[in-house]
């Protein structure tokens, strides 16, 4: 008995590899998209030290707000996994196969974190619309959520610097993303460390701000890099 294997024709292989390509690009530029603008709505959230009766103030005249959060999150969450599955297609194999998977592992947590800001989002909002909402209760919910958006930050820098490293070696992207990713991961994973200052509202926080930038501009990168049908040769100077 003999058993055939068929072999996907080149024209197909590329195909495939394209389609995978443009499901990143428009996942990670969806992701972007949607992680500015629900930045955009939480920096007019009350300060990580306000009282619970500001908070609660807040959260009950921008019910909107907070709608808006629950519908752009899972929009940011395809868009992150369907990216993360072209880069990882792309990128995990050979020198950068190791950084590719520190990378995922990284982005996982991101996963995992933000899901859980969100749903402290959305639980603080929905307890604060029943009516009669005990201050001590919401007090303990926003120090938990603070915490969170702290912790948040050593998840993102270990996401940015071990898809960059990945994709660099690779070639998809240029190698100066080595040195950017890892000095963004370093200052993300620094501001991750002043959590406890963080939930009372220390300036701490913003040692992260550029690590999340360098975050953001390289995911609108290696979108705009899976477009391409095949990756360049390593030293890409784009």
């Amino acid at each position: 008995m003999h058993t055939t294997i068929e072999v996907p024709s080149p024209a197909t292989t590329a195909r495939s590899a394209a389609r995978t390509g443009l499901g990143g690009a428009i996942g990670g530029l969806a992701f972007a998209a949607s992680v500015l603008v629900q930045n955009a709505l939480r920096s007019k959230f009350p300060t990580n030290d306000a009282g619970a009766p500001e908070v609660l103030q807040y959260y009950g005249e921008h019910r909107s707000a907070t709608l808006a959060l629950a519908v752009l999150m899972p929009i940011g969450l395809v868009g992150l996994t369907t990216f993360l599955g072209a880069v990882i297609a792309r990128v995990g194999r050979g020198a950068g196969r190791a950084a590719a998977v520190r990378g995922a592992f990284g982005a996982a947590a991101v996963i995992a974190t933000f899901t859980m800001l969100t749903a402290l989002d959305l639980g603080i909002a929905g307890y604060v619309h029943r009516g009669r909402a005990a201050l001590n209760v919401v007090d303990g919910i926003w120090v938990v959520h603070n915490a969170v958006f702290g912790l948040l930050l050593a998840a993102i820098g270990i996401a940015l610097a071990g898809l960059t490293r990945a994709a660099a070696t690779s070639g998809l992207i240029s190698t100066r993303w080595n040195k950017a990713g890892l000095v963004g991961g370093a200052l993300l994973v620094a501001g991750a460390m002043t959590t406890p200052a963080i939930i009372d509202a220390s300036p701490t926080m913003f040692i992260g701000v550029a690590g999340f930038v360098v975050w953001i501009a390289f995911v609108i990168r290696t979108s705009l890099a899976l477009l391409r049908p095949s990756a360049p040769s390593i030293g890409a100077t784009s």
